[in-house]
């Protein structure tokens, strides 16, 4: 099965193909102001150097959220507009699970943390069974503090969200800032495996996982109710 996937919920983004669980290859993308046409550049020129041609992908990967606002509703649309075309299907990635990849194999314990920005973490806790991630807690908006007590020693602690939460986390194993963004290599991994076991979504009904509705809304509520 031929595969692309989509990281776009942080500052720093990416595609990748795969062919089943094999890497075709990833590309890296700096997230900037031209985010749309940057992504369909990159996915057009990676489907290019693979031989590929359009028709050719059944799948696309996408990182569904938290995260971004403006980069999860791009890889949506784009995921969308790819479906559209080419009759693949989607499946959609969890961005704190993809992130969680970044753990070596020997964390029994892994918590990843994103800013939520306007106060708070996003946040998911993973206990390692076997080869495998088991999502324990999440993905939440809590408070640095909240989640410390939550977690138990030892553990690792991936994502950018250890700005914030660095002064809760310091007793916990903070990971080195190479550490801190999920990859695309990892949604087309746990994209691969999500496909196997059909856990295809619904194109049409695709949304981003924002947790928490984005400030222009909230802003938009508040000044309502002082009407």
């Amino acid at each position: 099965m031929r595969m692309v996937a989509i990281e776009t919920s942080g500052p720093a983004g990416g595609i990748a193909l795969a062919d089943s669980d094999h890497l075709v290859e990833e590309v890296r993308l700096a997230w900037g102001p031209h985010q749309g046409a940057d992504l369909v550049a990159a996915v057009r020129g990676a489907v290019d150097r693979a031989g590929w041609r359009p028709t050719d992908v059944e799948a696309v990967a996408v990182s569904i959220g938290p995260g971004s606002f403006t980069g999860l509703r791009t890889a949506v649309v784009f995921a969308k507009m790819v479906a559209h075309e080419t009759r693949a299907r989607i499946v959609a990635v969890p961005t704190l699970r993809a992130l969680a990849e970044n753990a070596p194999a020997g964390a029994a314990r892994v918590a990843t943390v994103l800013d939520a920005k306007r106060g708070g973490l996003f946040a998911s806790i993973f206990e390692r069974r076997g080869a495998d991630l088991a999502e324990t807690f999440g993905p939440a908006l809590v408070e640095p503090e909240a989640l410390s007590a939550r977690l138990q020693p030892p553990a690792l602690v991936l994502g950018r969200g250890i700005v914030k939460g660095r002064a809760a986390l310091e007793g916990f194993d903070l990971a080195p800032e190479a550490l801190w963004d999920p990859r695309a290599k990892a949604v087309a991994h746990l994209g691969w495996a999500m496909a196997k076991r059909g856990e295809w979504a619904d194109a049409l009904g695709l949304a981003p996982v924002y947790i928490r509705p984005p400030e222009a809304e909230e802003l938009w509520e508040r000044r309502q109710s002082k009407v």
